[in-house]
């Protein structure tokens, strides 16, 4: 993993810190100053030990390192619990590379070998030492990250690199802003990115609300880097990061939508011992209660644990909706050498509340009932969904060159839903037909990833290569009864009761899936300066879904696909470049997306150009700013009208539709004391070919909005009020219309949130208030009998300790 190309833009071979440099804050024994040892020291390359120039300044030692790997052309493999909080010596003319590792070194406790143009820091005798507790702000694309700012990502590339370097628009919501906002769902992290706004599609599996991603749905989450195909509930305890990719990101990912992905990276084990103790309570009679332990389990911090645990209990302002959620997620870091890692992961997340289609709205979009009715039956038994993961990485460093990288993850969501289902608002707005729906559905989903990553220079070229196999085995089995169900009033108080039919015959609706993809990719930096960067990839895809309905089997779908992306980045300085992109999207169509005579759908594909501009003042703030045109060909689009009339289910073949817009993001640090949070995106959509419906030619997409803005700030007090902070923002969200009827029409809405927060010692608490000013809205809809009003004002207060 290298860290080193994140310092400045100069010709350099990047340094490594891989594998142990993710235990951010750790426990580092010092004792006095003893001179550095070389440790087993063997014959080098005349070319790498032979005297150089260097030019060092006395800095903290993982900057003095940086810059010594960039100035000696070796790569330096250390822990970060070695050199945080060290000092590295100034080294001025020219020395061997031996000669100036000892000078760098000197009176710092450390040893180092050198081999192979490989140098390995090591640690002294521990029974020379004495312990001494310290931190680092090292970051990589997996850690935590102090502030607003992250200043890497392997999201939008597979490899650790920093955001301002990567040709595409990524961002990233650290674990800071989740606290301070204290974010409870997934939905209430990705509303602070640009551009991404609640999805009004409601899929039965799935309580989490999936995002519109630059116009278009993006229903498969990024877990680690891995598909979390139908997640049910993420609960928040072990998150650590979230992320967007905007655009289309087949060529890391296979097949998904081309609006983009979001992804969230989850908490790994650190060395230092800590225990933190969370407690909230709010509105509604919220409670939840946390638990993040983490530590070495050996002295030398070569097995480390973590384990989150999270219990949540919750009524709601919808009548008869309440909630119980527990999840217990732990995992394990073990470094069996300097040059391999292996983390082990695992999570569970059992959720069960009532299904809730929300309300029904007029033809203008204006509710017919208060935000708190519901229509369902709550004798009947609801939503449960358990979703199982487990999953480890191994990460291996063979020779200063190649790294290889294993994934495997196992996911398995077990969802049961029964509930009533609205279906239509009819009869002058005063009738709401509905559906009674029985569901079992489980999938399981194996993950198999092995990727090579090759770090070399050529000539005057550096070259960071990842070459990948995947494949990925996804089966379902899924039963379910469905009978319509009488039409209830639209009134503030319906009585429902339904009896469900004694002797429920379910339909048998197996299905399995079967992904296999080769990938290449080449990130390269130009000029005898590095300024400027190349990203090139081509992926190949074969998807094979089979399918049956009560025996009778589906028809197959059997795909495959190259798809491609390419980006240029200018560094203009360190601080600042400019990039423009282009990339491709490949998704396959389920087996039932046929049009009316019975034949199968080509293939959804999706292509983008964008042009952007970043700007990376070290870890403070960051801004990207980008201008993109997205187009996405034979969309399945359903027949409405068919249904309608038939009952027969079809969609429309060679749908086309188009996305472009304009986004800016702003994230961190104005002063040492204001943290900022801001964005603005604008997305036009258009349907530019329907065949089989010419009157949606030239409409906008359903659900997604013109006009997004959110804004967060933040203030910590000095002097005698420090330890406090309060922190207050809005988010703006323009008209729209209900994501499957574009005739219905949402009216905009700005909702203002606002935080304190006081930290004494290891003691802080919280409190924060949602919808300040008790804004009434609608951010999501599915169609008129399904629109789901946001939450009125509510107040939750929070305590946690630390150990």
């Amino acid at each position: 993993m290298t860290v080193g190309s994140s310092m400045s833009a100069a010709a350099r071979r990047p340094l490594a810190v891989p594998l142990s440099a993710l235990c951010l804050s750790v426990s580092l024994a010092v004792s006095q100053p003893t001179q550095a040892q070389e440790v087993n020291a063997e014959p080098a390359t005349q070319n790498r030990t032979e005297a150089r120039q260097y030019n060092i300044t006395a800095q903290s030692l993982g900057e003095a390192l940086i810059q010594f790997g960039q100035q000696s052309d070796l790569e330096v493999t250390a822990s970060s619990a070695l050199v945080s909080g060290k000092q590295g010596n100034a080294i001025n003319g020219r020395l061997s590379s031996r000669q100036a590792l000892r000078e760098l070194l000197a009176g710092t406790g450390l040893t180092y070998r050198l081999e192979n143009g490989m140098v390995t820091l090591r640690q002294e005798k521990a029974n020379e030492l004495s312990a001494v507790t310290v931190s680092t702000s090292w970051q990589t694309a997996t850690s935590a990250v102090e502030g607003y700012t992250a200043t890497r990502s392997a999201t939008g590339t597979k490899t650790d690199t920093p955001i301002i370097e990567t040709a595409a628009s990524v961002q990233v919501v650290p674990r800071d802003i989740i606290d301070e906002q204290q974010a409870i769902n997934l939905k209430d992290v990705y509303e602070n990115i640009s551009g991404v706004q609640q999805a009004g599609n409601t899929l039965n599996a799935q309580s989490e609300v999936l995002p519109i991603i630059r116009g278009f749905e993006s229903p498969v989450l990024l877990r680690n880097g891995l598909r979390a195909t139908s997640a049910g509930a993420v609960d928040l305890v072990n998150v650590e990061r979230v992320e967007v990719l905007k655009g289309p990101a087949s060529i890391l990912y296979g097949a998904l939508e081309p609006g983009g992905v979001v992804s969230y990276v989850t908490k790994r084990p650190e060395a230092e011992s800590r225990l933190v103790l969370g407690q909230q309570i709010g509105s509604d009679a919220f409670r939840r209660t946390t638990l993040d332990s983490t530590g070495a389990l050996d002295e030398d911090s070569t097995v480390m644990y973590r384990l989150n645990l999270a219990r949540t209990d919750s009524d709601s302002f919808r009548d008869d909706i309440e909630l119980e959620r527990t999840t217990v997620a732990p995992s394990l870091l073990w470094f069996p050498s300097d040059n391999t890692e292996v983390l082990f992961d695992f999570a569970y997340t059992k959720e069960e509340q009532p299904y809730d289609s929300g309300i029904p709205l007029s033809a203008e979009g204006k509710t017919l009932v208060p935000d708190s009715t519901f229509f369902g039956d709550d004798d009947l038994s609801g939503r449960e969904n358990k979703d199982y993961y487990a999953s480890y990485q191994l990460t291996h460093r063979l020779n200063p060159t190649w790294t290889l990288r294993n994934q495997v993850q196992f996911h398995r969501a077990d969802n049961r839903n029964e509930s009533l289902r609205h279906r239509a608002v009819f009869n002058n707005d005063t009738e709401l037909s509905q559906r009674y729906q029985n569901e079992d559905r489980v999938e399981d989903e194996l993950q198999f990833v092995l990727d090579g990553i090759a770090t070399f220079h050529t000539d005057k070229t550096d070259h960071e290569v990842l070459i990948g196999v995947e494949h990925i085995k996804q089966e379902t089995e899924w039963q379910r009864f469905r009978q319509n169900a009488p039409a209830v009033p639209i009134v503030a108080n319906p009585n429902v009761n339904f009896d469900p039919p004694a002797n429920q015959t379910l339909s048998d609706e197996p299905s399995d899936t079967r992904r296999w993809a080769l990938y290449l990719q080449d990130q390269i930096s130009l000029l005898e300066d590095g300024r400027l960067k190349a990203l090139l990839g081509v992926r190949y895809d074969d998807v094979l879904s089979t399918g049956s309905q009560n025996d009778v089997e589906s028809p197959d779908v059997d795909d495959s696909a190259f798809t491609a992306r390419g980006g240029l980045l200018y560094m203009l300085n360190d601080q600042h470049s400019v990039y423009a992109s282009a990339s491709q999207s490949f998704q396959p169509q389920q087996s039932f997306a046929v049009d009316r005579s019975g034949t199968p759908l080509d293939p959804e594909t999706g292509e983008q150009l964008e042009v952007g501009f970043k700007s990376g003042f070290s870890d403070r703030l960051s801004t990207t700013v980008s201008v993109y045109q997205l187009e996405k060909d034979d969309v399945a689009v359903f027949d409405q009208e068919l249904f309608a009339n038939t009952g027969d289910i079809a969609y429309f073949p060679g749908v086309n539709q188009r996305s472009r817009g304009a986004e800016i993001d702003i994230t961190g640090q104005l002063t040492d004391r204001v943290k900022l949070l801001a964005n603005y995106s604008y997305t036009d959509t258009e349907v530019l070919e329907n065949e089989g419906d010419p009157s949606q030619k030239g409409e906008r997409l359903g659900g997604a909005s013109l006009h997004l803005a959110r804004l967060w700030l933040s203030y910590d007090f000095t002097g005698p009020l420090a330890g406090l902070g309060l922190g207050g923002g809005a988010r703006y969200v323009g008209e729209s219309t209900a994501q499957f009827d574009t005739d219905l029409p949402l009216d905009a809405y700005t909702v203002a949130d606002a935080s304190l927060w006081y930290q004494w010692k290891n003691l802080r608490a919280n409190l924060k208030v949602n919808n300040l000013f008790d804004e009434e809205y609608i951010p999501r809809a599915n169609n008129a009998a399904i629109a789901h009003p946001g939450a009125p004002r509510s107040v939750l207060a929070g305590v946690s300790i630390e150990f």
